[in-house]
């Protein structure tokens, strides 16, 4: 790693002082009720068995306080590590030395679809006038006394057929049925008794935010998992699938749970 890399690693800079004072991971996990195997992952900055950044910013503020770090510093690192390089300046020139060539080749196929389309129209002329000319100019005209009558059983026939057909396609056509939805594996259920904040993930989906007041439920469906950041560990109490789930932790505390 280069001196600007290590200058903007959040994951070393938590190390370094975790080190120093001599905290185990163990003991910081303790501590902050954060799992060992996220602590680090943070440290080796390995997103792929990381959570939503927003999860891993409160996990650095709370690494930070209980290790003694400074937490503004450890996310200043963690933005800046994060911070995505504009792809525009990595193919500028790349995108230079090719425009002349892609307008070349764009030209160049424009003239042939020109040239393409307008023999064809030639060619569609060409063959529309000499059939013209070679057509015969007859009009037949045939009257009504021409026309053979129409015996009352054929009429009494065709006016019977369009019914017979409707009813006849009505009595193939096989009734629908409504597909059935699955319904989800996990129900979250959150009731709020004390006023505290929370971010929840289900499944896949972006983190959501919520600041609750005593009586404030929220209920919530995910095929696999949640994730709750909770800042107030005592605030509420939770049931997955009906069942009630201990929250770890006591009222104030930040804590960390994924269920199921």
């Amino acid at each position: 790693m280069t001196q600007n890399g290590k200058m903007s690693s959040y994951g070393l800079y938590l190390q370094t002082v975790r080190v120093e004072k001599g905290i185990s991971i163990e003991q910081v996990a303790e501590e902050s009720r954060i799992r060992a195997e996220i602590l680090r992952s943070i440290e080796a900055e390995d997103h792929a068995k990381l959570p939503d950044d927003v999860f891993v910013k409160g996990f650095l503020r709370i690494f930070a306080q209980v290790i003694g770090a400074d937490p503004e510093e450890a996310l200043r690192r963690f933005d800046v590590r994060r911070k995505p390089v504009p792809a525009a300046e990595i193919h500028s020139n790349r995108g230079k030395e090719k425009s002349p060539r892609l307008w070349l080749t764009v030209l160049w196929v424009a003239a042939m679809m020109i040239g393409l389309v307008g023999g064809t129209l030639v060619v569609y002329q060409m063959v529309y006038h000499k059939g013209q000319a070679a057509a015969p100019h007859e009009v037949t005209v045939k009257t009504q006394e021409d026309s053979p009558p129409i015996s009352p059983a054929k009429e009494s026939s065709s006016a019977e057929t369009p019914a017979e057909t409707a009813e006849t396609m009505m009595e193939a056509t096989p009734p629908q049925t409504k597909a059935v939805e699955k319904p989800a594996a996990y129900a979250l259920e959150i009731v709020c008794h004390e006023d505290t904040w929370l971010k929840i993930i289900a499944d896949d989906a972006r983190a959501t935010e919520h600041q609750m007041k005593p009586g404030d439920k929220i209920t919530l469906n995910a095929e696999t998992m949640f994730n709750l950041l909770i800042g107030n560990a005592g605030g509420i109490s939770v049931q997955l699938n009906g069942q009630p789930v201990p929250v770890p932790g006591s009222s104030g505390q930040v804590v960390n749970l994924q269920l199921p």
